[in-house]
């Protein structure tokens, strides 16, 4: 039987490397250190969590998407993007951003901008010209949520 899978997702402003995203996620997460692996279709892995990353040319850098066993991490029943996020954001001391939740009228045009320290502001999106697989942020946008 296939665990049930959570989907969470988020960007991390910086290149974030895979073993301190990977060890940051596992203690976000209340998962072992070896309880994170790769996403790959073609080599299954059976981790609590597996993380699929990309990273992007500009703005937000490392883009994240996280497949959570929610039997095996850490009340990861109803786990929210914008609450992994947060804690992600924290352990890795970097800015991270994320989607409001689904329900958010604003959800198509807006993110969640999660500092270190754990505040969070709304932001709208910014123009990065012709670079369509870039994303940030117009600071001047910025709303404490």
């Amino acid at each position: 039987m296939h665990p049930e899978r959570l989907i969470l997702g988020f960007l991390v402003r910086g290149d974030v490397s895979e073993a301190r995203l990977f060890e940051g996620i596992a203690r976000a997460l209340g998962v072992p250190p070896d309880g994170t692996a790769r996403f790959d279709i073609d080599r299954p892995s059976d981790a609590a969590v597996l993380v699929d990353v990309t990273l992007r040319p500009a703005g937000f850098r490392t883009d994240v998407s996280l497949y959570v066993d929610v039997s095996r991490a850490s009340g990861a029943r109803g786990l929210t993007s914008v609450a992994v996020a947060t804690r992600v954001a924290a352990l890795l001391g970097e800015e991270v951003i994320v989607s409001p939740p689904a329900d958010d009228p604003a959800v198509a045009s807006t993110w969640f901008l999660v500092t270190p320290d754990g505040k969070r502001f709304r932001a709208t999106e910014a123009s990065l010209g012709e670079d369509e697989d870039a994303v940030d942020i117009d600071r001047a946008t910025l709303r404490p949520e």
